[in-house]
């Protein structure tokens, strides 16, 4: 199928300084950077396939060759230590395997008759990397649907004070039980343990995904009861340990108006507001209960509905943990907000369980975090070797390897690192380059002690997806400058790779250092932030998959946000070509690019950039349900595209003018 698009992204198109403040752009340059001219649209053939052809490129054998060799040695060390390892034996193997291979391959490459025995051998070997990666990509979305299962558990005093709550629950749950299933196309297990006074009735259901069983359970429960002002808590908590909890999210909603009886848990005065000031006559202990539930790994989530609660929450905290608080205006909101907090657990879960699928069997090094910056006048000064990717100028550059070019630096690092994610540790460092002053930046190293995993080749590829992402954002600025008055840039940080040249094997990625919270806005799962929603961010990855034609997608948009830009960094590209970024492995192809588009709803800034809809079935649910998947949203329709989009309530109200954005656009 030919797709050709019309001259959206024009070669005179050009984004200027005065655009940006400056105080944006010098937070995530490394260097004056000269902006480029935006690279025009082309046409490209979808149906077209790569050359049967296997470019050979003896410089890349051999340099293969050099780094599994390095490889090899380093884990025949590790082996002698640990004769037993039975998956380094079997790692072994396969690195003895591909050096004989790739010796065999160079000794035929002088003949014409090994020439195509070699062109031949190279292609089988593509196709069983290819089958690899499909397998690691299948097991990464299993990964995510398995981890995507949560039990919620409603725990709401249920006397006459909180009756407007009881009721914003019976009304309001199906829009949990909505977004939930079409975020991670899976039901919540929902229970409901409702109590109220000493003797007086507890309301219990167990775990159900049948909204419907929960729905007619809540339809029963009343409002009533309640002796004096405190309630019997321990109660509840003692029935919620008793529950069928059992899928990996594990997810405690407390809702309540009122602490529990003793006067260890309040600030009242007298018999007047709690007839059991000595604490619970049933002689139960808050260890006990909060342990009981502590032990099942539940995540404790309270919602105080005024401050008399305060001192019960900070001695349930003081032996539970930490208790987080779910913000809670008005019950209009109550679901909504109990969204958000599901969804990013979820989310949470997510991501730390592909982190430890990606880094099994693989040591992690042996740092301890500092979040305190050094002194820098007592650290050394190190020399470093510079590389830095030249970046694209046409479309069609990014689908080709990049080229790097080479310079000379200094830098001083802090000797532990201030934080750590899910593939890499986090320095405070400052840089020089080309002796220009030092300038503070975070120094990005992985974390895993895997030789393969720390080689040049893959810091390399990290810089060249970062290269790429920084190059469509531009581009898509552009697009943004031509269409709004108004503006908001997305910038990707510079980035650089540093190599000590005292010790080549510290090598750094390095970039400007962000000062603001740090957030993120989706990943490369299809995950999205409800509480951090934003269209123009989600409009950017539907857009490089629209001006690429579908070849490729920027996902893993996370970052910080500051008045009149988004500041990003550690992108993910989806690419068609499953071989391509297979280093970093967050790659996961087309299929990567459906879970996106699973959950995405068109926005009006879609169409505002004329990019067309999949026709999908699953796209169609979400937009027919948008208002469920944002939570903080309603819909519309337009009366152009017969599309329904969003309008955020927590901001100005945009006229109709205007793009359907929590951006608050202006058309030019």
């Amino acid at each position: 199928m030919n797709r050709s698009f019309s001259s959206s992204l024009t070669t005179g198109s050009i984004i200027s300084d005065g655009d940006i403040p400056k105080d944006t752009v010098d937070s995530v340059r490394l260097t004056k950077r000269i902006h480029r001219m935006s690279a025009p649209t082309i046409d490209w053939d979808a149906e077209k396939t790569l050359s049967s052809v296997v470019d050979i490129d003896i410089d890349a054998l051999d340099a293969e060759f050099e780094r599994l060799s390095v490889d090899f040695k380093s884990k025949m060390i590790e082996l002698r230590k640990n004769p037993n390892n039975m998956t380094l034996r079997h790692t072994l193997t396969s690195t003895k395997e591909a050096l004989i291979r790739i010796k065999t391959w160079s000794s035929l490459v002088n003949t014409a008759d090994g020439l195509a025995i070699m062109k031949k051998s190279m292609a089988k070997q593509h196709e069983k990397e290819l089958l690899q990666r499909k397998y690691e990509v299948d097991e990464i979305l299993k990964i995510s649907k398995v981890q995507s299962a949560i039990d919620l558990c409603f725990l709401m005093d249920c006397t006459g004070s909180m009756r407007e709550y009881l009721h914003a629950t019976k009304t309001q749950i199906c829009q949990l039980t909505e977004c939930i299933r079409q975020l991670y196309s899976i039901k919540p297990n929902l229970a409901f343990v409702g109590y109220r006074d000493i003797n007086e009735n507890l309301d219990k259901l167990d775990f159900t995904d049948d909204e419907n069983i929960f729905q007619e359970f809540l339809t029963k429960v009343q409002a009533m009861g309640g002796d004096d002002t405190c309630e019997d808590v321990f109660s509840g908590l003692e029935t919620v340990a008793q529950l069928s909890w059992s899928t990996p999210n594990r997810l405690l909603v407390h809702i309540c108006d009122a602490p529990c009886h003793g006067q260890d848990y309040h600030e009242f005065q007298g018999t007047a507001n709690d007839n059991y000031l000595k604490g619970d006559p049933k002689n139960r202990e808050l260890s006990t209960l909060m342990f009981s539930i502590k032990r099942l790994g539940i995540t404790y989530c309270k919602i105080p509905l005024n401050e008399t609660t305060k001192k019960m929450f900070e001695e349930f905290a003081f032996v539970f943990g930490s208790i987080s608080e779910i913000y809670v205006s008005d019950p209009t909101c109550l679901i909504k907000r109990i969204i958000e907090k599901t969804s990013s657990i979820i989310q949470s879960c997510i991501e730390s369980t592909i982190s430890s699928y990606r880094n099994s069997n693989k040591q992690i090094k042996s740092y301890t975090l500092f979040s305190k910056e050094p002194d820098w006048n007592s650290l050394e000064i190190y020399d470093v070797n510079v590389t830095e990717i030249i970046p694209p100028n046409t479309i069609d550059d990014i689908f080709h390897p990049l080229l790097i070019s080479k310079t000379k630096g200094k830098i001083k690092i802090a000797p532990n690192p201030f934080a750590k994610g899910s593939i890499r540790f986090a320095f405070y460092g400052q840089y020089s380059s080309d002796d220009s002053p030092f300038v503070d930046v975070v120094f990005k190293e992985f974390a895993s002690t895997d030789p393969k995993a720390n080689t040049f080749i893959v810091y390399q590829e990290h810089l060249e997806i970062q290269a790429i992402a920084q190059f469509l954002a531009e581009q898509f600025n552009a697009e943004q400058q031509r269409l709004f008055r108004n503006f908001i840039p997305i910038i990707y940080a510079d980035a650089d790779l540093i190599q000590q040249t005292t010790n080549p094997l510290k090598i750094y990625q390095v970039e400007r250092r962000m000062h603001q919270e740090w957030r993120k806005w989706n990943n490369n799962s299809g995950g999205v932030s409800l509480s951090e929603y934003s269209t123009i961010l989600q409009a950017f990855s539907h857009w490089t998959y629209h001006i690429t034609s579908g070849r490729l997608m920027v996902v893993d948009l996370q970052g910080v946000k500051v008045d009149r830009a988004y500041l990003l960094t550690d992108p993910a590209l989806h690419c068609n070509d499953l071989l391509r970024f297979r280093e970093t492995r967050t790659n996961l192809g087309v299929k990567g690019m459906r879970q996106f588009f699973r959950t995405h709803v068109c926005s009006d800034i879609c169409s505002k950039l004329n990019i067309p809809m999949l026709n999908t079935e699953s796209n169609s649910i979400l937009l027919s349900r948008s208002d469920s998947l944002l939570c903080n949203a309603t819909t519309k329709t337009t009366d152009i595209l017969n599309v329904q989009t969003t309008e955020e309530n927590n901001f100005e109200p945009i006229d109709k003018n205007q793009l359907e954005t929590i951006e608050n656009f202006e058309l030019c």
